[in-house]
């Protein structure tokens, strides 16, 4: 991913990126208390911001964060669209990351009265995402029981440290699985792998993050596929041998594995390029220009 560049927004206003804004005793800073979520615009289109918004709001309910900034949807827009404007990203496709959290002193207690901050940085998308190669790791995904993986959290440690062990192995991402074995979800995306004419894709007991992308393939499939959805438990052996695996967010859209271990998939079938096309027009019948 390319560097921020020259503007970022921090409490509404839009400020240098170089401008140091976070103190020392930010509770974010010192315990990652609170809440981010990262999406993509189309030359100034977005695309399913409502939700990505919204399931924010429901991960600082859950924190006790306060949401005074973000209760206005309408609000966020503007913002985002003088984001893009200021650094010249308005007619190019961009990766937006929106991150809230509070401040407070030392101890694991928050203040559910501090004030609460956000900031929001834009980039540059890439054209092009390569075919990721994921690696197995020992690092097992937190329990839903012990996190809930209904948000996205500001502390990442567990993903950093699966993320840092693929790496080790050549990788670009890990792919991870409960402490059952079940297969779970990469650090960044869902997955989803295909066997004769059944898709598979593992269910929310799997203590993944339903991404929003990933809801709308599950819902894509069931009503222009021919192929069946099994949604459910399933041992890393039933996604190795499958004939096609691919992963899904909503800054890189379905994007074909090529490699998981020392398995090796096709990156180019005819389900690939059906869904794919089927998600392209979904999405352009689903973009909302940011004044809208």
């Amino acid at each position: 991913m390319e560097k921020n560049n020259n503007c970022i927004v921090f409490d509404g206003e839009i400020i240098a990126d170089d401008q140091p804004v976070v103190p020392a005793v930010s509770r974010g800073l010192m315990y990652g208390d609170g809440i981010f979520e990262t999406f993509r615009t189309y030359s100034g289109q977005t695309f399913l911001l409502d939700e990505h918004l919204r399931r924010l709001s429901e991960g600082l309910e859950l924190l006790g964060i306060r949401n005074e900034y973000i209760s206005s949807f309408s609000s966020i827009r503007s913002i985002v669209a003088k984001l893009l404007n200021k650094n010249g990203l308005s007619t190019s496709d961009a990766i937006l990351r929106l991150q809230v959290w509070r401040d407070g002193a030392r101890g694991y207690k928050p203040d559910e009265d501090a004030e609460t901050h956000f900031s929001m940085t834009a980039s540059t998308c890439p054209d092009q995402f390569a075919h990721p190669s994921l690696a197995t790791v020992s690092r097992r995904r937190i329990p839903s029981e012990s996190l809930p993986s209904t948000a996205k959290f500001t502390n990442g440690i567990n993903y950093i440290l699966a993320a840092r062990e693929a790496s080790h192995k050549g990788a670009d991402d890990a792919l991870m699985q409960t402490i059952d074995g079940w297969v779970s979800e990469t650090t960044i995306a869902n997955v989803f792998w295909a066997h004769g004419s059944t898709i598979c894709t593992p269910s929310v007991n799997c203590d993944l993050i339903p991404g929003i992308t990933r809801n709308v393939i599950v819902k894509l499939i069931k009503e222009h596929s021919s192929y069946d959805l099994e949604i459910g438990q399933f041992e890393l052996d039933h996604l190795l041998g499958a004939d096609v695996v691919w992963i899904c967010n909503s800054v890189r859209e379905v994007l074909p594995v090529q490699q998981v271990d020392s398995h090796s998939f096709v990156k180019k079938s005819e389900l690939l390029t059906a869904l794919q096309q089927v998600f392209s027009s979904y999405r352009k019948a689903n973009l909302k220009p940011l004044d809208g």
